[in-house]
């Protein structure tokens, strides 16, 4: 890997009046985006298959009408982990006032996912620490910088490939569409994934039982959780729109 192009891409984080005592650097938000395509698209293709579209986004192709999704989880601004779950062609997202299909690349959308910080699989989990997980842009030495910049691929490689168990199991585990509402409903006994996915996690919900035909008073319930929302109607006629090939 060639690492002088990412010369161009430091910044201090040292007040100016002590930036000359420090040989230490920040990567931009630029270069570090140029190095988790560099150090991990070559990793996720090889080990889930799946592709780079940009703005710190990999995914597989549709089947059966939803999409493999990993994509940086971001802790604070200078660094990150993964967060990974499944795109859905027929669930809309809320954007703008309205429903809306979110099917393309530039619209990617997770409807549901898991991240580092609460995973459904408590026996895998118990064996990674959260913070070998984790990687950021912070501390590369400009005065040994070949080895930094190393150091810092290593360290971006071995947080990919600790938490590599938890992403496959997480697949595993919502292998079918069944299993899927399974997962939505282990989910949603967390209250930090209720708190971060909210609404979502349970709208999704219905519209895969409406899709399975699953009869669950799918419809009564999407209207009762739009009760007090205008959107209701909006959410309602893509709910309308549920394919019927499910096989």
């Amino acid at each position: 890997m060639e690492f002088k192009k990412y010369k161009d891409y430091l910044i201090s984080c040292w007040m100016p009046e002590h930036e000359a005592e420090h040989s230490t650097r920040h990567l931009m938000v630029a270069g570090w985006n140029m190095l988790l395509d560099e150090v991990f698209s070559p990793l996720i293709e090889k080990e889930l298959g799946m592709r780079y579209i940009g703005n710190r986004v990999w995914v597989d192709d549709y089947s059966k009408h939803r999409r493999k999704v990993l994509s940086l989880f971001q802790q604070t601004d200078l660094d990150g982990s993964f967060k990974w779950g499944w795109n859905y062609d027929f669930v809309p997202k809320i954007s703008g006032g309205k429903a809306v299909y979110v099917r393309t690349d530039k619209s990617v959308f997770t409807h549901i996912f898991e991240n580092i910080h609460d995973n459904h699989n408590k026996t895998a989990e118990q064996f990674y620490k959260k913070s070998d997980m984790v990687f950021d842009r912070c501390a590369i030495d400009i005065a040994d910088f070949e080895n930094s910049m190393k150091q810092k691929v290593k360290e971006h490689t071995d947080a990919f490939y600790t938490t590599l168990p938890l992403i496959r199991s997480f697949y595993d585990a919502t292998e079918t569409y069944e299993q899927t509402i399974g997962m939505i409903d282990t989910l949603l006994e967390s209250n930090y994934y209720r708190f971060i996915q909210g609404d979502y996690l349970y709208m999704t919900k219905l519209f895969l039982q409406q899709y399975v035909g699953i009869e669950q008073d799918n419809e009564k319930e999407l209207r009762e959780l739009f009760e007090a929302d205008s959107l209701g109607e909006s959410v309602l006629q893509k709910f309308a729109k549920i394919p019927k090939d499910f096989e």
